[in-house]
């Protein structure tokens, strides 16, 4: 499906035949989009890529000289700032014989290696359902690659033409990955890695090797052509500073899996990241995806006193997480965390959450084939809720569509799906997904800790239509205490009408990726415009005081739950724009939250005024940096 470089919400044709021809096609159309059989069918698309030869023997590597001092840039993936000493790292190269040695034995030890690892993987996420959702997420993306019997039959193929089992496996994924790079996108390029790390798993077990391990030494700053997974998850954390890389993008699942740990990451650097020696002192700030192999000494000690100022820092900000949050001045400011189901809400509250700002109700409507029903939605809700012990509880209705594909929902295709039935719109077009929703919302107690959270909110009337439909719900139930309902503001619109929508929501989440999306006309997901995609651009910041102003006229509080809240040097700006409350992700709660109780709420208005009348995110940071070096 990948191959046939189809998007979202493109019509496709399925063809069978046999005697089970039909049956066998109407189910495959459920399966891609949940709608009935028997649609007329749309014209085909052909596969963009036929099968692809093996990648070829890249060229040697010229590696800079020893000492040579250079700067680069690249995009900023995973935030920090981090100095230390280069550890460079070369894919190893695992050399494997073509000819087999009988068909029989060659499909045997690929079954065998199949099985193998697929059982290492299987533990692997037993190991990190607890302590990273994200990582057993991405792992069990892995086991359904080893178990995909498209691969295994495409290499089973090659075995039965005499190929070694090694051979066949090797080619076989060597074809999906230059395919798939092949297409343009750079989502599925990203994915392409993940079949790398697969084909390199099965292969050691394959040619009988042991996965080798990376020994590092404290203030190891990596740099290679692209990471796997895999590989990441055998470093050492403790000794890793850092991660440069050549290739990758910023929602690779190597830059994932930095950002879950706290390790600065900048990807998308180019080939000179590959030409960096061992043994160079390296500043890598990841804030700003800047990186200087062999800076001047004197600035290597400095930065490098500032890197660890800041890692002093995050320990005592870790030890105060728990307190309550207020500015200098006395100002309450919420500090609460985004989570992306129950798995989240342990880590969440550890690191100090007030509560839940932003639960992202996909993670129940992805990946399936049919809509969760209301009673599998309320179990886990409610588990949210309890995990919580009575901390406010915010529940985004589903956010279907773009970005997100729910196949059942049979969402029409459309030129620019951005901008066409996605949020709340979707939600209305399919009012029986938002009333099973609404209700498992509603039942979750106590009575008061949940609330609802509408994305996508464009007009007054997305807004009036969803209240008519909760509270008939609420009449049904018998509920007598009106839960409270909020929208997101993620439309420059929504912005714009910010005083009229706040007499009739409860309050505002400012959802800052989509907001900044919209403002500034640029794809959220194309790495190519990750540099100029900046929610502290002056016309971001604007829309984001005006819908506080509007809040301001009725009453209403304002949270931000995009990512621009988990910066910690945002938080100046927010707090002097009008937000009350920041949902960050959990690992930047401490760190957040020691910024703002130094804040002064006047001095921020002033300086908030200020950034709006600069001209780019750049000079917004510069002022930010003037006035709070140690946000």
């Amino acid at each position: 499906l990948m191959l046939l470089g189809a998007s979202f919400g493109q019509s496709l044709t399925v063809e069978a035949v046999g005697p089970t021809a039909a049956a066998t096609a109407d189910r495959i159309v459920a399966l891609l989009s949940g709608e009935a059989a028997g649609a007329p069918p749309a014209a085909p698309i052909r596969p963009a890529v036929e099968a692809a030869a093996p990648a070829a023997t890249p060229a040697p590597v010229t590696l800079l000289e020893p000492g040579e001092a250079i700067d680069f840039e690249g995009v900023a993936a995973s935030p920090g700032l981090a100095t230390g000493v280069s550890v460079r790292v070369v894919a190893e190269e695992l050399t494997v014989e073509e000819v087999g040695h009988g068909v029989e034995s060659e499909a045997a030890a690929l079954q065998y290696a199949l099985q193998q690892t697929a059982v290492v993987i299987e533990a692997s996420i037993a190991q990190s359902a607890e302590r990273s959702a994200q990582q057993a997420d991405i792992l069990r993306a892995h086991l359904a690659f080893v178990r995909d019997p498209d691969l295994e039959q495409a290499a089973g193929a090659l075995i039965r033409e005499g190929k070694s089992a090694a051979f066949a496996w090797k080619t076989t994924i060597d074809r999906q990955v230059a395919a798939l790079r092949k297409l343009g996108n750079p989502v599925l390029a990203e994915r392409a890695t993940d079949l790398e790390d697969i084909r390199r798993r099965v292969l050691l077990v394959l040619l009988g090797r042991a996965q080798h391990r990376l020994e590092l030494a404290p203030g190891s700053i990596l740099f290679a052509d692209d990471l796997l997974p895999s590989q990441f998850a055998d470093l050492d954390v403790a000794h890793l500073a850092g991660i440069c890389l050549a290739g990758g993008g910023p929602t690779s699942h190597v830059a994932i899996l930095a950002a879950s740990k706290g390790i600065p990451a900048v990807v998308a650097a180019g080939a000179v990241a590959s030409r960096v020696p061992d043994g160079q002192p390296v500043v890598l700030d990841a804030e700003n995806g800047r990186v200087r192999i062999n800076p001047p000494a004197s600035e290597f000690t400095a930065m490098r006193e500032a890197a660890e100022h800041r890692r002093s820092r995050a320990v005592a900000h870790r030890a105060a997480a728990h307190d309550e949050c207020r500015t200098a001045d006395g100002t309450r400011i919420e500090v609460v965390a985004n989570l992306g189901g129950p798995a989240d809400v342990a880590v969440a509250v550890e690191n100090g959450a007030e509560g839940c700002g932003l639960l992202r109700s996909e993670f129940l409507f992805l990946d399936r084939t049919a809509a969760p029903s209301e009673d599998e939605q309320f179990a886990q809700y409610q588990a949210v809720a309890t995990g919580l012990a009575g901390r406010p509880l915010i529940v985004r209705t589903l956010d279907a569509g773009a970005d997100k594909d729910v196949p059942y929902v049979g969402l029409p295709e459309e030129e620019n799906p951005a901008l066409g039935l996605r949020g709340v719109r979707t939600s209305l077009w399919r009012p029986e997904l938002l009333r099973a929703q609404v209700r498992a919302i509603l039942r979750v107690e106590p009575i008061g800790q949940a609330r609802i959270l509408l994305p996508m909110v464009a007009t007054l009337q997305d807004l009036r239509d969803v209240r008519a439909i909760v509270g008939e719900e609420e009449k049904a139930l018998g509920r007598t205490t009106p839960i409270e309902v909020g929208i997101m503001i993620e439309v420059p619109s929504a912005a714009l009408i910010a005083e009229r929508l706040a007499a009739e929501a409860d309050f505002f989440s400012v959802g800052t990726n989509d907001l900044t999306q919209y403002a500034l006309a640029m794809d959220r997901v194309n790495p190519r415009l990750a540099r100029q995609l900046d929610a502290f651009h002056p016309a971001v910041l604007k829309l984001i005081a005006v819908a506080c102003e509007g809040a301001a006229v009725h009453g209403r509080w304002v949270g931000v739950c995009g990512s621009l809240a988990s910066f910690p040097s945002a938080a100046p700006l927010l707090v002097g724009l009008g937000v009350r409350e920041l949902s960050v992700t959990p690992g930047a709660i401490a760190d957040v939250k020691a910024v703002v109780r130094t804040l002064d709420v006047t001095q921020c208005q002033t300086v908030a005024r200020e950034a709006l009348r600069l001209e780019s995110g750049a000079a917004v940071r510069r002022l930010v940096a003037e006035h709070w070096p140690e946000a």
